[in-house]
């Protein structure tokens, strides 16, 4: 507990001192401003409609603040984990290399979209986590905007996903039906309480996360063997891939408070692009190389074989992957930083430091544009030093987009082709 207050002492002297920096001449008045402003007058009152939303929710998380216990804490903190990039990526690896490789593919898919869709939408509203205080957050988690909640979004199309395609493509029984629709409604369920509990998000956030996710659902499920199709069998599926991911980052909003969100969606993408890589590579050369170790499965294959191939498959390819996304991250960065010198581009290196990120809780000092009678809207902004400039290109974000494309197409045919190469199959 001494450790929850030290931070939150700390995050509150950091805000504090980036509104100190922040500060206007004309009346001291600060307006936090977002793309969605740019529409008019209807665009800032769906912003302060949705911040009164959010605002709302407050009581509930002081109330759920007062009955916290050890115990609910440590589970809750274990169960935030399920909803966490780095158990995503680690799920979506042991499917892609040892259940299903097109489920694996798709995942992944998913994810890129799920994070796109979340992002742009908390980068267009620009609204801020739960007041602090009262609340007490039990998680660093001011380097994004609140709503939507992307951890809700993700554990609504990827479990549920998951759900929908075992019971289409998988000859599953009644008990294994069971068990896992079980499983999947706890990961999901437990990971939308979680955000809650530990004070991150307002129930508002959650509840506009997990509409969005179904909506997202919905859609996918309607175009994912399109998509598949096209991405297995279709002209120029690369450069495509390359075109629209990078018109998608171009698109993205970007408001002039810097936080994480933008350098999540590029490097989710940049993954995106290195999975279809990987699969039309497969389709032009190999495909059947891509065998899973449960598609390998035969009524004569021991279970022991089974566990001892998987685990050689999951310490090869983490190996590879880190071992490609630590040497792309020193590659890259001198690259790209080369490439825009060269082209006479102001760039800059920032690094992904928390520090250089704006602090999103809410405070009293949080003001939206007033709805109407807007004076002077681009003069009234918060000009902080977490801004960012519209001259100046980001050296990270262009090295991080190029080492995830890699990381993907290592992962998703680096790894498969090592295991290949070295026996690492199902030995009847």
């Amino acid at each position: 507990m001494d450790e929850e207050i030290k931070a939150f002492n700390n995050r509150q002297k950091q805000t504090r001192n980036d509104l100190k920096s922040s500060k206007l001449e004309d009346n001291g008045e600060e307006y936090i401003e977002a793309p969605i402003d740019k529409v008019g007058p209807i665009g800032r009152w769906i912003r302060h409609r949705l911040l009164s939303s959010s605002l709302y929710g407050t009581p509930l998380l002081c109330a759920i603040q007062r009955h916290r216990t050890p115990l609910w804490t440590k589970i809750m903190k274990y169960m935030s984990f399920f909803g966490t990039e780095e158990f995503y990526i680690i799920l979506i690896c042991f499917v892609k290399w040892i259940v299903d490789a097109r489920l694996g593919r798709l995942l992944c898919i998913l994810m890129g979209i799920g994070f796109f869709v979340s992002n742009f939408l908390k980068n267009c509203l620009c609204l801020p986590r739960p007041p602090c205080p009262p609340v007490i957050p039990l998680e660093e988690a001011t380097e994004t905007w609140g709503l939507p909640s992307h951890h809700s979004v993700l554990c609504v199309v990827l479990p549920w996903y998951i759900w929908f395609y075992s019971m289409i493509h998988f000859n599953l029984g009644y008990s294994e039906q069971s068990l896992l629709f079980t499983a999947i409604t706890i990961w999901s369920v437990s990971v939308l309480l979680c955000r809650v509990y530990l004070g991150v998000h307002s129930p508002a956030d959650v509840v506009s996360g997990s509409i969005c996710g179904c909506l997202i659902l919905a859609f996918w499920m309607k175009v994912d063997n399109y998509l598949d199709h096209y991405i297995s069998l279709g002209n120029n599926v690369i450069m495509q891939a390359l075109i629209y991911t990078i018109a998608l980052l171009f698109i993205h909003p970007r408001p002039k408070l810097r936080t994480g969100s933008f350098q999540e969606t590029v490097c989710m993408l940049g993954t995106l692009v290195g999975f279809v890589m990987a699969r039309s590579a497969w389709t032009a050369r190999k495909p059947a190389l891509c065998k899973t170790v449960l598609r390998e499965l035969s009524d004569s294959t021991s279970w022991m074989n089974v566990v001892l191939v998987s685990m050689g498959r999951l310490l090869l390819g983490f190996i590879i992957v880190l071992a490609v996304r630590s040497l792309g991250k020193v590659t890259f960065r001198s690259i790209v930083s080369n490439v825009y010198n060269l082209i006479g581009l102001k760039s800059v290196i920032r690094g992904g430091s928390k520090a250089h990120y704006f602090n999103t809780t809410y405070n009293k000092s949080f003001t939206l544009p007033p709805v109407f009678n807007l004076e002077k809207k681009s003069e009234k902004s918060i000009k902080s030093s977490n801004t960012i400039s519209d001259d100046v290109w980001e050296v990270d974000h262009g090295a991080k987009y190029l080492t995830y494309v890699f990381v993907g197409w290592s992962g998703s045919y680096l790894a498969p082709l090592a295991f290949h190469l070295l026996g690492l199959n199902i030995s009847s």
